[in-house]
């Protein structure tokens, strides 16, 4: 029973650290903790331009995390890196489809969403974002893998039409 106990601790003091991670990493440095290196989102006008304009960013493969139609968030990966299977669903984006999703995410939230880049652990570029959630949990992992996780869905706030 004590061998549960520490196990117990151990998971949830890295959950605590997954969870509130994205809040105290400093602006441009790196991370890594219990042996795990975490990258982060750096918000970038830039970055929401290139989304806004329906721009297909060469080199990257883009994922969504919807539910129905309607991507809740958006992110291209710079094809240097496998990104974790199971969290995300690849699309072959087109600037059509681009503009259909970036006019409808809108309301979802209530409020717009914008451009983030996705950075590693030593604050490189390996992707990008589009969103109206400000953070998530980005795990850099063995061979080039990355695992960024998906912004919880949409609540009460906003809806999907």
């Amino acid at each position: 029973m004590k061998r549960l106990g520490i196990h117990f601790r151990k998971n949830v003091v890295l959950m605590f650290v997954l969870i509130f991670l994205p809040y105290l990493i400093p602006s441009a440095s790196a991370v890594e903790i219990l042996g795990m290196k975490f990258g982060k989102l750096q918000r970038d006008a830039e970055t929401t331009r290139i989304f806004e304009t329906y721009q297909i960013l060469p080199n990257h493969k883009y994922y969504t995390s919807a539910w129905g139609n309607i991507p809740y968030a958006i992110i291209g990966i710079h094809e240097n890196f496998t990104l974790r299977e199971g969290l995300w669903k690849e699309v072959n984006l087109t600037p059509q489809l681009l503009r259909s999703w970036v006019f409808q995410m809108e309301p979802i939230y209530g409020f717009p969403p914008y451009g983030s880049n996705i950075l590693d652990h030593k604050g490189n570029q390996v992707g990008v974002w589009y969103s109206s959630k400000q953070w998530t949990t980005v795990i850099m992992e063995e061979k080039n893998g990355i695992a960024v996780f998906t912004p919880e869905p949409p609540g009460f706030r906003g809806s999907v039409r």
